[in-house]
């Protein structure tokens, strides 16, 4: 139950009552475990970013092992990474419109708990302090609008996705051009962790190829293929294929980019030509992998190795039994990594051979 922890006492009142289920919430803690803390942000009530921040970090870690032990039984899944500080770590936020589409100049806010009403702050404990201005400035949003993404360079400069421009995040060594209208992690200290264990498959693999689908500004490419002689990227932003161009240029490495879909694209790019010894890496948005890509990947055939990046294990679990299911793989490993501190999501990065 939302707000509870295991081993508590709770008093609920019942807000729906179904044939196989209650849903309620609660009204005491009556009997609190011992991880339980009091929750530090004053709006936690209301808005609905967090989901953990009434239990100890630890705990939290703890309750985020034990859900992927249960969504994947018998599995070989390695120690969750922790982020070095559950608060403070996010370099980019949205906020959403809070009246009725206006041409008047407003703050902004989070989508509260009830997925309905905004929660205006004046401040998160999540984001980076050098966000906090954005959180007590009005905007102006046209009316097709109903939110704002704010992002920080790795200068501390703010910049939105209402921008055409371009801008650098360094993610531990490297300094990567990324554009605000992209999509780049949100925890810099625990993608580097991520790469890195990235890197630790691909060098065990040895490839003579790599591929990086969904893959942004290039940040596996980058960090954790650099050695892999040939590179191929699928990426459908047009802002992040530009970025990924300057990437490679700056780098003086040949990377083979595809503008297009990885669901499409990737199969008529991997059926064109023999590939020698190959690594795929995969990072799709929440919603997972399109059923047919899915099945291709999992086909005999297809690449030796895949790296699966998910920020969803319901959807990563879904697309699995899919990839698994002609019996051509098998999940070697699952990695979870804490890039979202505080709140219900887990990263996971799985190696499937």
């Amino acid at each position: 139950m939302p707000g509870a922890l295991p081993g508590e006492t709770v008093s609920v009142r019942i807000t729906q009552d179904k044939k196989n289920f209650l849903r309620g919430e609660i009204v005491e803690v009556t009997g609190p475990a011992s991880g339980r803390v009091r929750p530090p942000c004053p709006y936690v009530s209301h808005c609905g970013g967090c989901q953990y921040q009434h239990a100890e970090y630890a705990e939290e870690l703890k309750l985020k092992e034990a859900q992927l032990r249960e969504i994947l039984p018998g599995a070989i899944i390695e120690p969750i990474v922790a982020a070095a500080d559950p608060y403070g770590y996010r370099n980019s936020v949205t906020l959403h419109r809070t009246m009725a589409a206006t041409p008047r100049a407003q703050r902004l806010g989070f989508i509260g708990r009830d997925n309905l009403t905004p929660a205006v702050v004046d401040r998160c404990l999540l984001a980076d302090e050098r966000l906090s201005a954005v959180f007590q400035t009005k905007f102006q949003l046209d009316k097709k609008t109903d939110h704002m993404s704010f992002k920080l360079s790795e200068s501390g400069e703010i910049v939105t996705d209402r921008e055409e421009r371009f801008y650098r995040v360094r993610v531990g060594p490297e300094s990567l051009l990324t554009s605000p209208r992209g999509f780049f992690q949100n925890n810099l200290a625990v993608a580097q962790r991520l790469a890195a264990k990235v890197k630790e498959w691909v060098d065990r693999a040895g490839p003579e190829v790599f591929f990086d689908l969904y893959a942004g500004p290039g940040t596996f490419s980058f960090l954790s293929a650099r050695q892999v002689p040939e590179i191929y990227c699928v990426e459908d932003n047009r802002h992040s294929v530009e970025a990924l161009k300057m990437n490679a240029a700056e780098r003086g490495m040949n990377v083979h980019v595809v503008r297009g879909r990885a669901e499409r694209d990737f199969p008529r790019l991997y059926a064109k030509r023999s590939f020698g010894p190959a690594v795929a890496c995969v990072d799709p948005p929440r919603q997972g992998l399109a059923p047919e890509l899915a099945r291709f990947l999992g086909a005999p055939g297809g690449p030796e190795t895949l790296i699966y990046i998910s920020c969803d294990p319901a959807t990563f679990t879904r697309d699995l039994k899919i990839i698994m299911a002609k019996g051509a793989r098998r999940l070697v490993s699952a990695a979870p990594f804490d890039m979202f501190p505080r709140t219900k999501h887990i990263e996971l990065a799985a190696l499937i051979v």
